[in-house]
């Protein structure tokens, strides 16, 4: 806004004290359990109106997994054929230390890699990604990857990809630096200088996570795609649209979320305003 500077010292004044990362994690771990993961579950599988398909003889991939909590529930709910995948391999061992105490670890595997790594002789029925896809980093190629781990469709349950993600980085807190400041402050990476926020992240939230310089490269990564990219990125796969939901979490204050609704139809503001995608696709 002000040059980088004095864009650093303005919002100095709006932060907290730092925020060690060894803390947060400890605090991951202990707030992880089975209740955890099954009340996460259900408020995606409510906001995609419970149509999550949950089939015995079908093999899910949950891309992204990060601790386990969507694979170890949809094991838990009966899925025979579970793999969870993450390239942060502190959040797999997290996974599979509770898939052990849970007794899930015939159903579900996880390992530590990147989806861009996995062979495509490894086909699934069902793509799952919770609250990764604004992480991911080359976004239009991740979704030609998932369509070429998915087996051909060979029925109307099969040959699926559910997404669910935000905030996206153009919608108000899109910059997923909410913690560092007292109160939330909408847009502040489009409005201040990303030099001036990369600081304040390197002095004042996780000191020991990384010392990146852009968004792009942080240790979570922010890919900065807009909601009509990600829509044209879809296009291209030739994938069927069977849900698409913008901003789910304004249903509960309906004259909201019939604005949110109708404000989505203007091409100049959605990128702007779409906080979070909810959506069921198929393979043609």
């Amino acid at each position: 806004m002000f040059g980088k500077t004095i864009d650093y010292r303005l919002l100095r004044l709006f932060v907290h004290d730092r925020h060690p990362e060894a803390e947060e994690f400890r605090q991951l771990e202990r707030d992880l359990s089975m209740e955890y993961a099954k009340a996460r579950f259900e408020k995606w599988n409510r906001r995609l109106d419970n149509q999550i398909p949950i089939d015995p003889a079908m093999r899910y991939l949950d891309m992204g997994c990060g601790t386990g909590e969507m694979s170890l529930e949809l094991a838990r709910r009966g899925c025979e054929h579970v793999t969870g995948i993450d390239k942060d391999s502190y959040y797999i061992e997290i996974a599979k230390r509770c898939a052990e105490k849970a007794q899930l670890r015939d159903k579900v595997t996880f390992e530590c890699m990147n989806l861009y790594d996995m062979p495509n002789d490894k086909k699934y029925d069902i793509v799952l990604s919770h609250e990764m896809f604004e992480h991911v980093e080359r976004p239009r190629d991740c979704l030609r990857h998932i369509d070429g781990v998915l087996k051909t469709n060979t029925g109307l349950e099969k040959g699926k990809i559910i997404l669910a993600f935000g905030p996206l980085f153009h919608s108000p807190f899109g910059d997923h630096l909410n913690r560092i400041f007292r109160f939330r402050i909408p847009w502040v990476a489009l409005l201040f200088s990303e030099d001036a926020l990369m600081r304040l992240r390197r002095e004042f939230w996780r000191p020991t996570a990384d010392e990146a310089y852009s968004f792009e490269d942080t240790r979570e990564g922010l890919n900065k795609m807009k909601f009509s990219e990600f829509l044209r990125y879809v296009e291209e796969t030739g994938w069927i649209t069977e849900q698409l939901v913008v901003n789910p979490q304004l249903k509960r204050w309906h004259p909201l979320w019939r604005l949110s609704n109708l404000l989505m139809r203007v091409p100049l503001l959605r990128d702007y305003l779409a906080v979070s995608v909810y959506a069921i696709y198929r393979q043609p």
